[in-house]
Formats: C-alpha cells, structure tokens, sequence
C-alpha cells in the first residue's frame, strides 16, 4: 500500500524544468510559503514545494514572466514566457 507523500521540496534548477515541460503550471508565492502548481489556474493544488531564497532565484529568471490580477489577494503568480 503506498502513502501519498505530499508535494516535495526541490531547487530553482528542478522547478523551472518542470515548467517548462507543463506550460499550464506556475510558480505561486503567498507570505513565505512558495509551491508549483501544476494548473495555473488553479493555484490552490500544490505540487512541488520550494524555499523562499530557491523561489527568489526562479522569480529572478528571464524564461517566467509574473502574472498580474489573479483572483487571489496576497498571492503572486509566475508562468513560462511565450516565445514567440
């Protein structure tokens, strides 16, 4: 019988890998907590967890681009740029 775990903490190297294999994810920040969810759209579901300096580093990367007006007041989300 396998016990689901939870989301895992990983690095900002880990997480920007992942999103750009899942463009419909995003990078979330809420007060120090900060997580990937696979659906950026729905920004409640956690998959992947990071530290706040490892989401500062990711933030900080040229490939993500910071959504503005998202539905939920204090929460900040980042999804993978277009290119075009």
């Amino acid at each position: 019988m396998s016990v689901d775990a939870g989301p895992r903490k990983v690095d900002a190297e880990y997480a920007i890998e992942y999103l750009q294999e899942h463009p419909q994810a995003g990078l979330c920040c809420e007060d120090r907590r900060c997580w990937i969810t696979p659906n950026a759209n729905e920004t409640d579901q956690r998959i992947l967890l990071l530290d706040v300096v490892e989401a500062d580093r990711l933030k900080d990367d040229p490939r993500l681009r910071l959504v503005s007006g998202i539905a939920h007041a204090g929460r900040s989300l980042w999804v993978v740029r277009r290119m075009t």
